[in-house]
């Protein structure tokens, strides 16, 4: 009798023990240090932003005629579908400017910072023609992003909508 009662009440006791371990746990949010690293649904961190700016310019005007077709390529994946057409076109002619006048951009990062979808990044860019230096410029691209599905090929989720370089 009191074998069984011990038994009946192990029993009752794993069962509840179980339960309670499957039980989903409440989630408690608080502010910390951290926010503005959380994730947020809809919302692109600016680290994300600014990371995949820089990435861009720096595809953009670091080439030679011998990297040229692959940095095209690469950029294509980066441009947004609703500006795909403009920026296929300027690409083009870039590419041909590159090859045919033999020139080469390098471009040198000084300071990347977003506001919004809005990143700045201000650089200096040398241009070479026929492997001379031609120019030396303190540049600022302003590079506008919006959020788009990531792929493989694109796994930040972001694409360039529009983009304008001012020289300083």
């Amino acid at each position: 009798m009191i074998v069984g009662t011990l038994l009946v009440s192990n029993l009752l006791l794993a069962a509840g023990l179980t339960a309670r371990a499957l039980a989903p746990r409440p989630v408690r949010i608080v502010p910390s240090a951290r926010a503005e690293a959380t994730l947020f649904p809809g919302v692109v961190p600016q680290e994300a932003l600014r990371e995949f700016a820089l990435r861009y310019v720096l595809h953009f005007d670091n080439y030679t005629p011998a990297t040229i077709e692959e940095t095209t390529r690469t950029l294509r994946k980066m441009i947004a579908a609703r500006s795909w057409s403009g920026a296929a076109e300027a690409l083009e002619k870039r590419r041909q400017v590159a090859l045919e006048g033999r020139m080469s951009s390098q471009v040198l990062p000084l300071r990347v910072q977003a506001e919004g979808s809005r990143v700045t990044v201000e650089a200096i860019r040398r241009t070479f023609i026929s492997d001379r230096l031609s120019r030396e410029a303190r540049v600022r691209y302003e590079v506008t992003l919006e959020p788009q599905p990531p792929t493989d090929a694109n796994p930040f989720g972001l694409g360039v909508v529009a983009q304008e370089i001012h020289e300083l």
